[in-house]
């Protein structure tokens, strides 16, 4: 064996541990939440150090899923969820056209202003976005909920756009153009139509963060009619619960609570997999 090929197979011997090492690094958390849940109560209490249970107790998810009320949860995050995601994608699109095929002065400062709105923390954006919804009277509300997440979600939907649209070549807007088309049917008919994974990548990653979304409930929602699923979960836990479920049933719960954004990811996984291989190519 030549040396050559030697270092060849050490480099990538290297390469797939630390590939493992990711993995079971990302894994490890999803897998201690499961075998959780999936552990009685006293195998809880004795099983400091084992990760697996020894009797698998699938019962704790029906206890799990009578701690909330959870088809109201799932409504309220879907309508949320879906909401942000549509809004973001839509406005984010619209945003790119304008970014990459319109001429007009001082474009590119703009754009440049446009994204340094990321910068911002988040919890410096939540005392102005609370104060606006109050004086608008959009606290408790639909509205008050979907609306600030799709404002915080636009600058970086926009960036990602942005980019998919440079690399759709303009001859296609001219010969359009030749053919009588408008600016909106040049976006409707040719620039979405090419655009479809990198959609679909802004709207999984918009999605799963309008789900996860937390601590603008906490804020924005006041009654129990209009929980999402991370408002559910934090209701049950916490130090200012009085009675706290044992850590199966609430491991339970959060296993039910993820279950639609993995569905979500595995049915749009190939779009999702196409757009990360058109960045790599660009």
């Amino acid at each position: 064996m030549s040396r050559k090929l030697r270092k060849k197979i050490l480099g990538d011997s290297l390469i797939w541990v630390v590939i493992a090492a990711f993995v079971v690094i990302m894994l490890f958390p999803f897998v201690y939440i499961l075998s959780t849940a999936l552990k009685s109560d006293t195998d809880l209490a004795t099983s400091v150090g084992r990760i697996l249970p020894k009797a698998v107790q699938w019962e704790n998810f029906t206890k799990a899923w009578q701690l909330l009320d959870f088809p109201k949860c799932f409504f309220n995050s879907f309508i949320v969820a879906i909401a942000v995601t549509a809004l973001t994608i839509f406005l984010c699109s619209l945003a790119a056209y304008v970014f990459t095929r319109l001429e007009f002065k001082g474009r590119n400062i703009v754009f440049i202003l446009y994204l340094s709105t990321m910068m911002i923390p988040i919890t410096v954006r939540l005392i102005p976005s609370y104060n606006l919804c109050r004086n608008l009277n959009m606290l408790d509300t639909y509205m008050g909920m979907i609306l600030p997440q799709v404002a915080w979600s636009i600058p970086f939907g926009t960036f990602l756009m942005r980019q998919f649209y440079m690399g759709i070549p303009k001859q296609l807007d001219e010969a359009a153009k030749i053919d009588g088309a408008s600016h909106f049917q040049i976006f409707w008919k040719i620039l979405l139509p090419n655009t479809k994974s990198s959609m679909t990548t802004l709207g999984i990653y918009t999605f799963i963060s309008a789900w996860n979304n937390l601590i603008w409930m906490l804020l924005s929602v006041r009654s129990e009619s209009k929980w999402t699923v991370t408002l559910g979960i934090s209701s049950i836990c916490g130090a200012s619960v009085i009675k706290q479920p044992t850590w199966n049933l609430i491991m339970g719960v959060i296993v039910i609570g993820m279950i639609p954004v993995l569905i979500l990811f595995f049915a749009f996984q190939k779009y999702f997999m196409q757009s990360v291989a058109a960045t790599g190519i660009k």
